[in-house]
């Protein structure tokens, strides 16, 4: 899974089927054996799946690729996007069966729904993955208090957004403070929390 831990956009992820799920594959949607101590005996079959739409062709993907033949190879959008725009739509209804892998490991963090994609960032961009593998550790529980910067253009390019909430609903919350105080910003914020969770545990705060 270096391939989609690497990619800055979300734009490649895999996708772990079951033998109900591959029933109803696409022809072209072609899968290994999975394999892994995870799942080991489960009989799942595994694709690394690309939206072909969304992808901005960095090559981070194929570049950090370790297998001895290249599992990835680079190819124009033309050429792919026939076969692979239904497998992708496919794999969207997949389930992602993250409850299977370690969520703190690069593996199985990348089972877990990216709650950043498809952002307004440059092809290749080198800040970008961070934050998407941090919003897929711990999104639903972010709250990001932005310093003003490239951040807040591909974070925040109006009227559309990155961030994303996962299939319970929840997702990161964004807001963007100006000028250089995102520390006071996102310190003020922390403090009107406190004070929430205190009123509402009861608890007197001098």
């Amino acid at each position: 899974n270096q391939c989609s831990f690497v990619c800055p956009h979300a734009a490649i992820t895999p996708v772990l089927l079951d033998e109900e799920d591959l029933k109803y594959a696409p022809e072209n949607f072609i899968t290994k054996d999975a394999i892994g101590k995870e799942v080991k005996d489960q009989n799942f079959s595994y694709r690394m799946q690309i939206n072909t739409l969304d992808c901005l062709g960095c090559g981070n993907c194929a570049d950090i690729c370790p297998a001895k033949k290249k599992a990835l190879i680079m190819k124009p959008l033309e050429t792919q996007k026939d076969k692979q725009i239904p497998n992708y739509e496919f794999a969207l209804t997949i389930d992602s069966k993250e409850e299977l892998f370690k969520r703190n490991t690069i593996k199985g963090s990348q089972f877990y729904k990216p709650l950043m994609e498809f952002s307004g960032a440059c092809a290749g961009c080198g800040e970008t993955p961070y934050v998407k593998v941090l919003t897929q550790l711990l999104g639903e529980r972010m709250i990001i208090a932005n310093a003003t910067g490239c951040s807040s253009i591909w974070g925040a390019s109006a009227p559309s957004t990155p961030y994303c909430v996962n299939k319970h609903g929840y997702g990161p919350v964004w807001g963007n403070s100006l000028f250089e105080d995102a520390a006071e910003f996102g310190y003020g914020i922390e403090i009107a929390i406190e004070h929430r969770r205190a009123k509402l545990n009861c608890i007197e705060i001098f």
